[in-house]
C-alpha cells in the first residue's frame, strides 16, 4: 500500500469502527530481517484491523528492501498476503520450498500488548499464487 492510514481510514468507515492506529516495524537489529537471504534495513509501517474471525493487516513500505516494496511496485495497491499460523516454522519452511516456494523474507518481531513476540517468513510466491504466503511462529 502507499498510504497506510488512508486504507486505515477507508476500512474503518466501511466496517463502521474506530479507525486504528498504525505503528513501525522494527529495525534490523532488532528484528533481525533478511530479504532474499541478505540482511535488510526494510521496514514498514503496518496497521491492523481485528474483526470476528480474521485479522485485516495494512503495510505500507517506508525503506530499504522489501518483499513489501517488491509486491507495490509489480501490482500497485491491494492484495499481498495470507498468513499462516504454524507451529515448527522450519519444518513447514522446507515442506513448502520444497514446492517452488522459497524464502522472500523473514526476522524476528517483538512481543506487544497485542501479541506475544515470535517470527515471520514471507514465501515467494507472487508469480505463482498471485499473493505472498506468510508463516508465522508465536513464542508461547
Amino acid at each position: 500500500m502507499d498510504d497506510v492510514e488512508k486504507y486505515l481510514a477507508l476500512y474503518a468507515e466501511l466496517f463502521g469502527i474506530d479507525t486504528p492506529g498504525s505503528s513501525l516495524t522494527a529495525s534490523h537489529e532488532e528484528a533481525r530481517s533478511f530479504y532474499r537471504g541478505e540482511p535488510t534495513a526494510g521496514r514498514a509501517r503496518i496497521g491492523f484491523i481485528p474483526l470476528e474471525n480474521i485479522v485485516l493487516e495494512f503495510i505500507e513500505p517506508v525503506e530499504g528492501p522489501s518483499a513489501w516494496q517488491d509486491c507495490l511496485e509489480k501490482q500497485g495497491n491491494g492484495l499481498h498476503h495470507i498468513a499462516f499460523i504454524v507451529s515448527g516454522m522450519e519444518q513447514v519452511i522446507e515442506d513448502l520450498s520444497g514446492i517452488g516456494l522459497p524464502i522472500l523474507q523473514n526476522g524476528d518481531f517483538p512481543a506487544n500488548e497485542a501479541a506475544p513476540g515470535g517470527r515471520y517468513a514471507f514465501l515467494e510466491s507472487l508469480d505463482k499464487l498471485g499473493l505472498d504466503i506468510e508463516l508465522l511462529e508465536f513464542d508461547v
